[in-house]
C-alpha cells in the first residue's frame, strides 16, 4: 500500500479534478505493476496497473488508495475491469465518498 500511496502522490497534480490515485498489482510471482490516475477521462490508476500486469493479473492481489469506480463515466468501470482481468484480493486505502461509488466498488 505505502507504494500506492507513492505513486498517488505522483499523479497529485495532473489527475485534478479526479482524485489523485495509486493502485499496485502484485503478481502470484511476486512480480510488480503500478499505476497513477491519469488526466480526466484517461485511464484510472487500477487500469493502468492492469494493462502494465497483462496475464500476469490473473489471480494477483491489487492495491488501490481508493475504492475502485462501479460506474460508468468518461471510462468505464475499474470493477468491472478488475475481475475481467482476474484479480483474486483487492486491499484499498479508504472507500469512495463520492455517491456514485460510495461502497458499491467493495461489494
Amino acid at each position: 500500500m505505502r507504494l500506492a500511496i507513492s505513486t498517488a502522490n505522483d499523479a497529485r497534480l495532473r489527475s485534478r479534478p479526479n482524485p489523485w490515485v495509486g493502485a499496485v498489482v502484485v503478481s502470484r510471482e511476486g512480480k510488480v505493476f503500478v499505476g497513477a490516475t491519469r488526466e480526466p477521462g484517461n485511464a484510472h490508476a487500477e487500469i493502468v496497473a492492469l494493462q502494465q500486469a497483462g496475464d500476469l493479473a490473473q489471480g494477483a492481489t491489487l492495491f488501490s488508495t481508493l475504492e475502485p469506480c462501479s460506474h460508468t463515466g468518461r471510462t468505464g468501470p475499474c470493477t468491472a475491469a478488475i475481475i475481467q482481468a482476474g484479480i483474486t484480493r483487492v486491499v484499498i486505502g479508504t472507500q469512495d465518498p463520492d455517491v456514485k461509488v460510495s461502497g458499491n466498488g467493495i461489494q
